[in-house]
């Protein structure tokens, strides 16, 4: 059993099953993606301790509005951003040189929502200075452009141990080899390391987050033409209240 956690992400995969079939989440499933996320990151202590010891149900309140938002913010970017298998089994959202903001609520109504549970302190400093300082280690790591970041990744605990991680990253990592890129990951388990290893990642440092360290980890592309594909992501979608 391997358990994954990029930043926060939480997931349990076999890497022998044939790979499932991968596309982008539909508008109308946004919120079934939010809550496979909330199911997939429940017990992360990295955004537990964001969430400031929150009990249930609240403590995945905040997590589902988090993530509500994230792939809000995400699709509205690109509708390649945000991918599922097998009707929301399993959820990765990524992107193109870091540039969605993963904690900043897309949505001032979520910004509201996450303040009330959390205290509008708490919430500022999630927000505004968690972010901004990771993003600062990657623009430095990643000296270079353009690059994929993976932002978070999850599966739903009874959908584990069927290929569906492993499909969701070889998909962002086919479109990374294609065109050439570089991929960047933050991951903060010890699991997560060793599965990222095998697909090609190495570690490049590591920060300590409130006695979690969080390893950085980049993943160099595996080029077999000397001419690289366009990295093809379709344009977002309309804003919308969903």
């Amino acid at each position: 059993m391997v358990t994954l956690q990029p930043i926060s992400r939480q997931l349990t995969v076999s890497i022998e099953q044939d790979t499932p079939n991968v596309r982008p989440v539909i508008k109308g499933a946004m919120k079934e993606a939010a809550y496979t996320l909330t199911s997939a990151y429940g017990s992360n202590q990295v955004l537990g301790w964001y969430a400031r010891g929150l009990k249930q149900p609240k403590h995945n309140e905040f997590l589902y509005l988090l993530f509500r938002s994230i792939i809000n913010a995400a699709s509205l970017t690109s509708r390649e951003f945000v991918i599922q298998v097998e009707g929301c089994a399993g959820v990765l959202v990524w992107s193109l040189q870091g540039n969605i903001n993963t904690w900043a609520p897309s949505r001032l109504a979520d910004t509201f929502k996450l303040a009330r549970l959390t205290g509008f302190s708490s919430a500022l400093k999630t927000s505004m200075k968690f972010q901004p300082s990771f993003d600062k280690l990657r623009r430095k790591m990643m000296n270079r452009d353009p690059h994929l970041t993976i932002n978070y990744l999850g599966v739903l605990p009874n959908e584990q141990r069927k290929g569906f991680g492993k499909a969701l990253l070889q998909h962002v990592l086919t479109k990374a080899d294609e065109a050439h890129y570089p991929i960047y990951v933050e991951v903060n388990d010890t699991g997560a390391v060793e599965f990222f290893t095998k697909f090609g990642f190495t570690v490049q440092g590591e920060v300590n987050i409130n006695n979690t360290t969080v390893t950085l980890m980049v993943r160099e592309p595996i080029v077999e033409s000397l001419c690289p594909i366009s990295l093809q992501a379709a344009s977002g979608r309309r804003p919308s209240s969903t």
